[in-house]
């Protein structure tokens, strides 16, 4: 570790946001990383939410904060990472903010550095970044649950969140970093959401007509699941997420959810109406259509071997994931139609 230093000002350029809970066995790396940054012109500032942490993350951190003046950790009382993010935007005073989470790996030594020319020489107001799944594995299942993400089956046609040429982009996807003064003119976080709370700010990043900008140069590298439960129960809030997203934005349909749950519609139809042989038939064919992709997809991965069928096995937890999560979500309508903005108190020494 670099030694301790001030590397920052009363008006730092960026304020780095990490909302977590339980990262012990990452968050010290990452904060290794962080600190040793190149500094931007007027420094940076490392704000750590953290939500009721019970493993030892507060004592990592904490060393830390006692080091390194620029570093600071503050309670996230609320304990999601949507309030966390807006508990860290409250708190920052830097013109840029640049949300991680605490399992992650930053490549480039200068990347705040690079981050901040980025904003200036585009004008944007949002920066979009990667967040590929194969650089950090802890074991084969997390090679076979990365392998499944990154395919063409495992995330939306058109994302950037696995990669994307520099450009203007639409922010849906990959928005991490923004000017400090746009998300509280967007009214921060929706609370609410405790699962793709990023994605349902960045359609309103989007529907604001904000700038945004994508490079390869702010990929950030991300720890995947390590295990079949692990990975089930993500895709569980991601599909809960996702409903509370549609409810929340009508033009954010997940349309393969959707789809999924209308054809198990139809086919109860069938079997009240009609009987179990055409009911039978329809998901025999339905689910056997699912199996045959998922099988070709993963063979087509990792070849005819056992991490194949790790591979399908991650399929399988993506898709019985995301789908009863999206079930689980669809009766809180009337709690998510309504929009919600959390007020965001300017800091006095904000720029």
């Amino acid at each position: 570790m670099a030694s301790p230093r001030s590397v920052t000002s009363s008006h730092p350029a960026v304020s780095i946001v990490l909302p977590v809970l339980n990262e012990a066995r990452d968050i010290g790396n990452l904060l290794d990383q962080v600190v040793a940054q190149v500094s931007p012109q007027n420094g940076f500032e490392v704000i750590v939410a953290d939500g009721g942490s019970t493993d030892d993350t507060l004592e990592i951190v904490s060393g830390f904060a006692d080091r390194w003046p620029n570093v600071r950790l503050i309670p996230n009382e609320k304990m999601l990472s949507s309030a966390g993010r807006n508990v860290g935007a409250r708190a920052a005073t830097g013109k840029y903010v640049l949300f991680l989470d605490g399992h992650c790996h930053i490549p480039l030594g200068d990347y705040l550095v690079r981050m901040v020319d980025i904003f200036e020489s585009s004008q944007a107001e949002c920066l979009c970044r990667s967040q590929p799944l194969n650089r950090i594995l802890a074991n084969e299942w997390a090679k076979a649950i990365s392998m499944a993400r990154h395919s063409r089956l495992g995330h939306a046609a058109g994302s950037d969140i696995y990669g994307g040429a520099p450009g203007f982009t639409d922010p849906r996807s990959a928005g991490a970093a923004y000017v400090r003064a746009r998300i509280d003119e967007l009214g921060g976080y929706d609370e609410r959401f405790d699962a793709c709370e990023d994605v349902e700010f960045n359609y309103r990043v989007a529907k604001a007509g904000l700038r945004s900008y994508v490079h390869p140069d702010l990929s950030i590298h991300y720890r995947p699941r390590s295990s079949p439960k692990g990975l089930f129960f993500q895709m569980v809030r991601y599909g809960r997420g996702r409903a509370r997203l549609m409810v929340r934005h009508p033009g954010a349909v997940p349309w393969p959810l959707v789809f999924v749950t209308g054809f198990a519609l139809v086919t109860l139809l069938v079997l009240l109406l009609v009987g179990p042989r055409l009911a039978g038939l329809m998901a025999v064919v339905g689910i056997g259509a699912w199996v045959l992709l998922i099988t070709a997809e993963s063979v087509r991965l990792a070849g005819l071997s056992i991490s194949a069928l790790r591979v399908g096995c991650s399929f399988f937890m993506i898709y019985v994931g995301l789908v009863l999560g999206f079930w689980r979500g669809l009766p809180e309508f009337s709690r998510f139609r309504a929009p919600q903005q959390v007020e965001l108190v300017a800091n006095e020494n904000r720029l």
